[in-house]
């Protein structure tokens, strides 16, 4: 047994206790850096990860500088005294945004065509929409309404009698005129179902009407931007002369091309204005005619069968008749 100090007496042999032996290891003191004081906060896990911060350089890569052309309004009002001032800020902010020392005969032979590519889209679909479905089907049932009302004849229908025969018939259908009761019911049924149709289909004009509209400003937009496009490339012209004769010579070519874009929507203002007024006729013909005035008189036509069955329409009761309808006529053609 092992006295105070642990020395064990001679002899005495030293038991073994048998357990699982784990191993020590010591780390070189003197090889370790002195910890920082962030890491004496963070503890040795976190420490043992940072990475000394790498140095960044500039990001700029040194080259030519890029120089603007120096332009001020004045000098693009000199070159069109003409354009209106929303035209000339454009031009203007073209002309900042051209760097003549990036600049390729692509930049100049492309210069503009985006908005002369926009502006053939846009005649497109003008012509799409001028056949439209709904404005043609608008327009046949006007027409057909039309040639009913003009195939009527009053006096006739006044004066006639419900008698006849087979051949009396006949040869009254080879006349393709209204003028027996008959016929005139016939013809009431068919214009009652047309101002049903008629009236249903005011929506989809008012539909159509709102596009061509929409389709008109656009084109009054792309046209600035081609008239911009055309003084900002007849400024560079003049600018590029002193360094590329090729150079002037495109950009004064695409001004020219862009001038007669410009020239082509400005002439088309009568036609888009008759685009818009078509709906709006249709519009207004549903509205105040099949709508208010020819349901009013069918009305007075469908009576006719009962005054006949009683008796003859005075001349006063025709004329009547007949000066509405020729009134509803006259309205349908305005």
């Amino acid at each position: 047994m092992a006295d105070e100090k642990g020395n064990r007496p001679p002899g005495e042999k030293l038991e073994l206790k048998t357990g699982k032996l784990r191993p020590t290891v010591i780390d070189r003191l003197d090889d370790r850096p002195a910890p920082s004081s962030a890491e004496g906060v963070r503890g040795p896990s976190e420490s043992r990860h940072l990475v000394a911060p790498r140095a960044i350089g500039p990001t700029m890569v040194p080259g030519v500088e890029r120089k603007r052309i120096p332009v001020d309004l004045g000098e693009l009002k000199k070159l069109s005294p003409g354009a209106t001032p929303g035209v000339i800020e454009r031009a203007l902010r073209l002309v900042e945004t051209y760097v003549a020392e990036d600049a390729t005969e692509r930049t100049a032979v492309l210069w503009g065509q985006r908005s002369q590519e926009d502006y053939s889209d846009l005649v497109s679909e003008n012509l799409s929409l001028s056949r439209a479905e709904p404005l043609a089907r608008a327009t046949g049932y006007l027409n057909r309404m039309m040639a009913i009302l003009r195939s009527i004849d009053i006096e006739a229908v006044g004066t006639a009698t419900r008698a006849g025969g087979a051949i009396a018939d006949y040869l009254r259908g080879l006349n393709h005129r209204i003028d027996t009761l008959n016929e005139l019911e016939a013809a009431r049924v068919e214009l009652d179902q047309m101002v049903k149709l008629m009236r249903a289909a005011l929506g989809d004009l008012l539909d159509l009407k709102e596009r061509f509209q929409r389709q008109s400003r656009r084109m009054d937009e792309i046209g600035d931007d081609m008239d911009a496009a055309a003084l900002a490339a007849q400024f560079l012209s003049d600018y590029e002369s002193k360094r590329s004769t090729e150079f002037s010579r495109r950009f004064f070519e695409r001004s020219m091309s862009l001038t007669q874009s410009v020239a082509q929507i400005r002439g088309s203002t009568m036609v888009r204005a008759t685009q818009i007024e078509q709906p709006l006729r249709l519009i207004d013909a549903i509205q105040n005619v099949a709508l208010v005035t020819l349901p009013a008189w069918l009305g007075a036509i469908a009576s006719l069968s009962v005054l006949q069955s009683e008796r003859r329409l005075t001349p006063t009761e025709t004329g009547e008749l007949a000066r509405q309808l020729r009134s509803i006529v006259e309205q349908m053609q305005t």
